[in-house]
């Protein structure tokens, strides 16, 4: 049987849903530890109506009142936002109502049907919906239904499926604070995909999921190092750090012992702690280095592989994708890089699909030079709570800026979306630096070699010479309208 496990503070929010607008539901965020145990992260409850039913305070909303498309679109939302440890695994249902904790009730039989709503709208709505580095499809999820009259939480495992059923499953309140370990990974973009559209004007949307199909098989085929050394899958998170520790623990004492010399040398002390870890001593733990490696992309040895073809244009993909997730010290080394994986993947999928939503033409000429800035990704932590107990890690979501929004606009998104209250100045905006406009500079300089300047086609970034010679002749053109003006009164008044 499956088990769901809660801390108190998970309890107090759905006891505060309850009591604050009588009938509330929302999604949870969790982490899935092994394959009988998920961990909840976070619940959110859903805003979207609340300016529609303020007025309605006295009347009596059920599951059947609940707006499918709006849980899916916060469904959606929030999936984008979670590192790639974590996912949407369920709804909650939290209200004043004794009925709604009773799998004998109506209510209860209505949950099945709302379930199946959502996930047909999650669906329908989004061709990247489910799109993971492994074959594996998530087809189970958490039902929590709580009631506030006699405080009673009633938990169910849905799967989805001929309509969807209900499965028994344990929940577990849990005291102690969850204790997550910090991974980070850069992953380099630096690839060229073919256009191989043979029509003039080319679908940027369609070449943008070409891209994804790609980095996708990429990140499928790629080798996964923790700290620069090659790991065993079937190890747990837990047994490796204990096994670094001890190993870094042996470098140290080496260099102490070692001679004179050596132990007086600097260079010797910093290398026996460049893989320090201890996220099992320290509560708020210590980020371990990732790096994901790629395979050879063409079999150079084997010259009867390679072939030439002539295609439309190319895709130049430049910059870099930083991730950053979190992990349950249960969780095997093969799920870590798997984790790791998807973040990237995800991150890459939710610029691609933000970008495109500003397209005003998705179509261009394949004769133009298109240059295309996504958004950058920047991190926020969720506010821990942890009562009168230690200092707990808090963990990380993300949201995605373009070049010249604030940081408010990450602030909104997070109230909207994962209901919580954020301070603009606690937005990590440092971890993916702005793209540099010089990268580019030399697809120019070539159009520029064959004389094809008027077939390039503006690019996404700000041209600051551009602007600077606008600037320029509007104020030669407000000088000349201010002389003739003062020519004029002059001619008038003689």
């Amino acid at each position: 049987m499956r088990t769901v496990l809660l801390s108190k503070s998970d309890e107090l929010y759905l006891e505060k849903c309850a009591q604050e607008h009588s009938f509330s539901y929302g999604i949870i965020v969790g982490h899935q530890a092994d394959l009988t145990k998920s961990i909840v992260v976070h619940l959110a409850r859903n805003s979207e109506e609340d300016a529609d039913l303020e007025d309605l305070t006295d009347v009596r909303l059920s599951i059947r009142d609940i707006n499918s498309h709006a849980l899916a679109s916060q469904w959606l939302s929030a999936s984008k936002m979670c590192p790639g440890s974590f996912d949407v695994i369920g709804i909650f249902i939290a209200s004043v109502r004794p009925e709604m904790a009773n799998e004998q009730s109506e209510e209860f039989r209505n949950a099945k049907k709302l379930f199946s709503d959502v996930y047909d709208v999650l669906l329908k709505s989004n061709s990247s919906f489910g799109v993971y580095t492994t074959d594996m499809a998530q087809t189970d999820y958490v039902f929590l239904s709580y009631s506030l009259a006699d405080k009673s939480l009633l938990c169910k495992n849905y799967t989805y499926g001929n309509g969807g059923t209900f499965s028994s499953m344990d929940y577990r309140f849990v005291e102690k604070p969850f204790e997550w370990i910090q991974l980070e990974c850069n992953y380099d973009l630096d690839d060229v995909i073919p256009i191989v559209d043979t029509t003039r004007r080319i679908n940027i949307e369609e070449q943008f999921q070409n891209i994804i199909v790609t980095i996708r098989k990429y990140l499928i085929a790629s080798e996964v190092f923790l700290q620069n050394e090659m790991v065993e899958d079937t190890m747990d998170l837990q047994s490796y750090i204990k096994k670094k520790k001890l190993k870094d623990d042996k470098l140290k004492e080496t260099a102490t012992n070692a001679t004179a010399a050596a132990a007086s040398s600097p260079t010797a002390a910093a290398a026996s702690t460049l893989h320090l870890l201890s996220p099992i001593d320290n509560s708020n733990g210590c980020v371990i280095r990732a790096s994901i490696v790629m395979p050879v992309k063409c079999q150079l040895n084997n010259p009867n592989d390679i072939k030439v073809r002539e295609f439309s244009g190319t895709l130049r993909m430049s910059g870099m994708i930083f991730s950053r997730i979190y992990c349950n010290s249960r969780n095997s080394l093969a799920d870590v890089k798997r984790f790791l994986r998807d973040d990237v993947l995800r991150s890459l999928i939710t610029r691609i699909q933000v970008y495109c939503d500003g397209l005003t033409d998705p179509h261009v000429t394949n004769e133009a030079v298109y240059i295309s800035e996504p958004p950058r990704r920047v991190f926020f932590s969720i506010p821990a709570e942890c009562g009168n107990c230690l200092p707990c890690s808090s963990v990380q979501f993300s949201e995605y800026l373009f070049r010249g929004e604030a940081p408010t606009v990450a602030v909104a998104q997070a109230k909207q979306v994962l209901d919580i209250e954020l301070d603009p100045e606690a937005i990590d905006l440092d971890a993916e630096a702005l793209p540099d406009d010089g990268n580019f500079n030399h697809f120019h300089a070539d159009r520029d070699a064959v004389g094809d300047d008027s077939r390039r086609m503006s690019s996404s970034m700000p041209k600051r010479e551009l602007s600077r010679s606008l600037y320029m002749i509007g104020i030669a053109v407000a000088l000349l309208v201010l002389l003739a003006s003062v020519a004029l009164h002059y001619t008038m008044a003689g």
